[in-house]
């Protein structure tokens, strides 16, 4: 999950290198997805964003695809960041609590905004679904590491990672946010923390 100069777009399709002019237009429309973009059509994008729409054309071409691709390089830095943070951390399981407290922030109040901006489509779908692998893959990892060091029990990783990698999405799933004292991001961190005390070897 790593930034690049090519944005990767999880649709089954590739997209060309963009430009700096390209980058510095994606840059704009992440400050406008923090507070949600309205039903605005290609043309009105262009008009909010202050360039053609021969511009945005070049990027995408769909608002949808627009979207998912801003969305998608959001969501690649923010793994970015969580792996730059552990980077320097020896412990496998004082990784994997730092890691998932930086990815928590996916269902936190801000990126909320960010994927109500999605179009409710399988591409989108598959875009999400990445990430949460991605989470879930080196959850894994993380744990089998744990367990080689003697820092947790021995226990299913495959089945720890899928619990830990979906708790976030789960809990910021509309019919659950309702029900929680908390937000789905603090929810998320309070039981990611009681898991992990709870598979941890005493020394």
């Amino acid at each position: 999950m790593h930034v690049t100069e090519k944005i990767k777009v999880i649709s089954g399709k590739s997209v060309k290198p963009i430009t700096n002019k390209h980058k510095q237009v994606i840059d704009k429309l992440e400050l406008m997805l923090e507070k949600g973009i309205p039903d605005l059509t290609m043309s009105e994008l262009a008009a909010k964003l202050k360039v053609s729409l021969r511009t945005l054309y070049e990027i995408a071409p769909s608002k949808d695809h627009l979207i998912r691709m801003t969305v998608n390089r959001i969501l690649m830095k923010l793994g970015k960041e969580a792996l730059d943070i552990i980077a320097e951390i020896d412990s496998p399981l004082e990784k994997l609590k730092k890691y998932l407290q930086h990815a928590n922030q996916a269902v936190g109040p801000r990126f909320k905004v960010y994927l109500q901006n999605l179009g409710n489509n399988i591409q989108s779908k598959e875009m999400i679904d990445y990430h949460e692998d991605y989470i879930t893959s080196y959850t894994k990892e993380l744990l089998d590491d744990a367990i080689a060091q003697n820092e947790i029990k021995t226990i299913d990783t495959q089945a720890f990672a899928l619990l830990l990698g979906g708790i976030g999405r789960d809990f910021a799933k509309d019919v659950n946010v309702e029900k929680l004292s908390d937000s789905p991001e603090k929810s998320a961190n309070s039981i990611t923390e009681i898991i992990l005390n709870g598979i941890r070897l005493e020394k």
